[in-house]
């Protein structure tokens, strides 16, 4: 093909993009969300399902592909045309852990057009009431005094929550065992039934059932108490402070989606942001509304706290294959 062919195809390539971007949206978009329905992420997916529907003007169908630390996910979103009709809620897993933590996964966060955060929520370290620690100071006597590695869950291998049961053993000199779920749901299903006693939980899952007393809690992992458990030292208050992090979802399209349609998008997500009712909602999941974090400013963001995860993941020789 010559120049002039090729300078032809390019100027029809963006003109066609144009007419797309100013018809957008003109047939229903789906919405892939990588958790189990009921599991914090689906939570914010069908928020913002429900505001985008309406802003919009087509339906937003909300599908489930939990597993793999977001993994699935993300790399259905990577085979995706770059039209705006199928997007992602992320999270941060998905985003700064998995591609260090699974060689499968072949992905970073810039290889997808980051739009908007939109929650985020700390992690809390919870058991059963029948493993009898009601503190931080009893629950580390209780896991020094083990003869066998105690066992601790997360809602997914290669997840903030099963990490920071990593860096627990290791500030505490002693080894634990991991169990992995395939999202929140299952995994405080069995911590109810003290089938799994000890873990890592999102706020969302198990701040009911902690107000209930059907379930202990030590400590959150944000940098601040949690609203939704104002009592709860954080980790850094018991003397933890290498655990302190926070878990977030947010909305992402495929890589160069047109620009027109990730300016609509940003917008209807901000808007959406401003809404009490929006903010209402989360919160009643134990979820926070965060402030507006958009474009390249949440793709550093990301790239930051991969950095950490990585190193994290390095140490301890963790590999989503083994």
């Amino acid at each position: 093909m010559n120049a002039h062919l090729r300078t032809t195809a390019l100027l029809l390539a963006l003109a066609a993009a144009g007419a797309q971007a100013q018809t957008w949206p003109d047939k229903p978009i789906k919405l892939l969300a990588p958790s189990s329905p009921g599991g914090p992420p689906d939570v914010y997916a069908r928020a913002l399902a429900d505001h985008m529907s309406k802003e919009l003007g087509q339906p937003v169908v909300v599908e489930n592909l939990p597993a793999a630390g977001g993994m699935i996910a993300a790399q259905q979103m990577l085979r995706t045309a770059a039209d705006g009709y199928t997007l992602l809620v992320n999270t941060a897993g998905m985003m700064t852990i998995t591609p260090s933590a699974n060689p499968r996964a072949q992905y970073k966060p810039a290889d997808f057009t980051q739009i908007c955060q939109g929650v985020d929520a700390a992690l809390v370290l919870a058991a059963h009431p029948q493993l009898g620690a009601k503190s931080m100071s009893q629950l580390t006597q209780w896991l020094k005094a083990q003869k066998t590695p105690p066992s601790y869950s997360s809602y997914s291998a290669g997840s903030p929550a099963h990490f920071l049961g990593h860096q627990l053993a290791e500030a505490l000199s002693i080894e634990m065992t991991h169990i992995p779920y395939k999202s929140s749901p299952p995994q405080i299903t069995d911590m109810l039934s003290a089938t799994a006693p000890l873990g890592f939980v999102q706020i969302a899952t198990a701040a009911p059932h902690i107000r209930a007393g059907k379930l202990l809690a030590y400590a959150t992992t944000g940098d601040k108490r949690a609203p939704q458990l104002p009592d709860l030292p954080t980790v850094a208050e018991v003397g933890l402070p290498q655990l302190s992090t926070s878990v977030w979802f947010g909305l992402s399209g495929p890589k160069n989606l047109p620009p027109a349609i990730t300016q609509r998008l940003t917008a209807v997500h901000q808007q959406m942001m401003a809404t009490p009712e929006f903010k209402t909602r989360m919160s009643s999941a134990g979820l926070n509304a965060t402030p507006e974090i958009c474009g390249n400013a949440w793709l550093t963001k990301m790239n930051q706290e991969g950095e950490r995860w990585a190193r994290v993941v390095k140490a301890t020789g963790f590999s989503a294959l083994d």
